[in-house]
């Protein structure tokens, strides 16, 4: 197609006093609905026309574009960033190009624009993205560019990676001051600081340090706080920092955090660090590296461990069980000492983990003050890290651990007020001998036991000096445990000659029915007692004794095989009423009144839902448990 300029002039001026050139983008605008082809000759002609008009190279462009010619739109492209590089229409196209690099999106126009730009020239593809770096007026997305073009090109990392990082904390500190979390201190650490390290560019060891430590903070209270944003795998991005960091910084432990995440196998590679630098623990470069090392793995353990505990449907509480050493006295002094070492604390759980998390985290919480200098220096570097959030929980833990009951008591009111609280509470006033607060807190426990039921557990009792059990937090683990710790201090009184009576003998066998047959040997010796004693009165027997075994043993002791006990089992009311049930030659009519009344019981265990009958027993016999635990 052969357009003569008299013809284009007149052309144009029959088209409304248009332009030589905008009319024949108009004619390509009108051509590109119906055929590509003749839009693309009349810019064509445009170009040889007018080789210097920005709008008609411009317009080549967006129909190569539209049309989906990869290259062509990049030659295009190329020509006007070169030709025209202020061109209002350009840089808008390059804003859009480059948000498209940024972006994760993989809309069809992203994709098109990204691959359109790899086929730009390399050298024009790095004037660009500079360009349009010193180009941007805003410092977030400034440093996005930056950060783009260390990407595309790691080679000029040592030229503007220093710069991006010097700009990041400069526009942290005046945008956001005491906030570990915001946008800038999140290009640092996740994106910068992975290019940076992983390059070979020189970082003084103090800015290097700056630089770790506000990466830790910002992982940190990420993982303890919920974000409007993501990150995916936090800790294995954190451990990716201190090992880069760490290598610039010299650090022998740094190679550790490349390998894969095991809890028990870096906690036994940090303590076998500080057993080969113990006479340097004073170095400043031994001991930052252990300091900062341990804290954070430290930390995993313990996130780890506290999601397993208290991150699914189910949650836990942390009690104190009881343990059984059963370790014989005719044992060698040296065996026998070796065994109470291994049994000393061991740690169960209702869920398929055992909690073993603690103990790891314990033993790298004494390796982080295992001696002054480390003492000092981690009280600093908490204040800097922010680690209250983290610790205040896990301290009371670890008083939990090392059987500080003091000053768990000291810590659980500073918590907040819930259920598992109260728990904690009974469990440490019991270990305490406060058992009026014991029961006190027993007693709001019973008030609010979760609606899920939940099953007993099997665990309560293992073969240890110390116990503590990660308990479900449902009715039946609670109500158990909460009777536990009553019938644990009955027992104690039983050991006292004289020291129990009827009244704490009948709380017992009401109380071990909630996991029977598991404290079925206590049963032994309390009917050893009624037996010794010829009579046994328990006013509450028919409101609470169900269990069919225990009714049995009951009744043979009534029998004159069984030793003929008394016993005064009647209630205000009810057809035992102003009745002594006896045996020893009582009439016929009152023994078979006792045979129906056993029977009477029996007929409710499995029927009267257990649970429900002992939260009854806790609120409303409150006093009458209370006279029997103290003595």
């Amino acid at each position: 197609m052969r357009i003569s300029l008299t013809m284009l002039e007149k052309a144009a001026t029959s088209e409304n006093q248009l332009s030589k050139e905008d009319y024949l983008i108009l004619r390509a605008k009108e051509a590109l609905a119906t055929d590509i082809y003749a839009a693309k000759s009349w810019l064509i002609t445009a170009k040889s026309l007018f080789p210097h008009s920005a709008k008609v190279q411009f317009e080549a462009y967006r129909v190569e574009k539209l049309a989906k010619n990869v290259k062509e739109a990049a030659k295009c492209f190329s020509e006007i960033f070169q030709n025209f590089p202020d061109d209002r229409d350009i840089w808008k196209e390059i804003e859009t190009v480059t948000a498209c690099l940024r972006s994760e999106q993989n809309d069809p126009e992203s994709e098109l624009l990204c691959q359109m730009f790899q086929h730009i020239p390399q050298d024009l593809q790095h004037r660009l993205l500079i360009m349009t770096a010193d180009h941007s007026e805003d410092t977030m997305e400034h440093c996005k560019l930056l950060l783009l073009l260390l990407r595309k090109f790691p080679q000029t990392i040592s030229t503007h990676g220093p710069r991006l990082v010097e700009t990041l904390l400069t526009a942290e500190k005046h945008s956001h001051p005491g906030r570990a979390v915001n946008g800038f201190r999140r290009l640092l650490t996740c994106e910068a600081l992975p290019l940076l390290g992983a390059a070979p560019v020189e970082l003084n060891p103090r800015l290097s340090l700056r630089l770790l430590y506000k990466a830790v903070e910002f992982y940190l209270a990420f993982i303890q706080q919920p974000q409007d944003f993501q990150i995916i795998q936090p800790w294995e991005r954190l451990f990716q920092v201190v090992e880069l960091i760490g290598k610039k910084l010299g650090w022998e432990l740094s190679t550790f955090f490349t390998t894969p995440w095991n809890r028990e196998s870096y906690c036994e590679r940090l303590h076998q660090y500080a057993v080969t630098h113990s006479l340097g623990m004073c170095d400043e470069v031994i001991a930052r590296q252990l300091l900062v090392c341990t804290v954070v793995v430290l930390l995993r353990i313990w996130n780890e461990h506290s999601t397993l505990m208290n991150g699914g449907e189910t949650t836990y509480c942390l009690i104190e069980a009881f343990g059984e050493p059963n370790l014989s006295a005719s044992e060698p002094k040296l065996k026998k000492r070796k065994r109470e070492d291994a049994m000393s604390i061991a740690i169960t759980s209702d869920s398929d983990y055992n909690g073993n998390g603690l103990a790891l985290a314990v033993r790298l919480w004494d390796l982080l003050h295992s001696t002054e200098y480390l003492q000092r220096e981690i009280i600093k570097l908490s204040a800097q890290f922010r680690l209250d959030p983290w610790l205040n929980f896990f301290l009371t833990d670890l008083a939990m651990y090392k059987g500080l009951h003091h000053e768990v008591l000291a810590r659980l009111p500073q918590e907040p007020i819930t259920l598992c609280s109260h728990l904690r509470m009974a469990s440490t006033c019991f270990f305490v001998k406060d058992f009026k607060g014991m029961l006190e807190y027993i007693s709001m426990i019973a008030n609010l036991l979760p609606s899920i039921r939940g099953k007993v557990s099997n665990s309560l009792t293992v073969p240890s000096i110390r116990h503590l059990h990660y308990i479900t937090i449902a009715r039946f683990p609670i109500l158990q445990y909460c009777c536990r710790l009553l019938l644990a201090t009955l027992k104690e009184h039983f050991t006292i000659p004289g020291g129990v009576g009827d009244l704490a003998i009948g709380h017992a066998l009401v109380l071990m029915q909630i996991d029977w047959p598991q404290e079925s040997e206590i049963l032994s010796t309390i009917t050893e007692r009624i037996r010794t004693r010829g009579s046994f009165c328990y006013p509450l027997f028919q409101a609470y004794i169900i269990n069919v075994d225990i009714l049995e043993e009951l009744t043979y002791l009534w029998t004159e095989h069984g030793g003929g006990v008394s016993l005064d089992i009647g209630s205000n009311s009810g057809m035992l009423q102003n009745r002594r049930i006896a045996t020893r030659g009582a009439d016929k009519g009152v023994r078979e009144e006792v045979k129906q009344a056993m029977r009477r019981q029996a007929a409710r265990d499995g029927v009267d839902q257990l649970d429900e009958l002992l939260q009854r027993f806790i609120i409303h016999e409150k006093s009458a448990i209370l006279h029997s635990l103290i003595i």
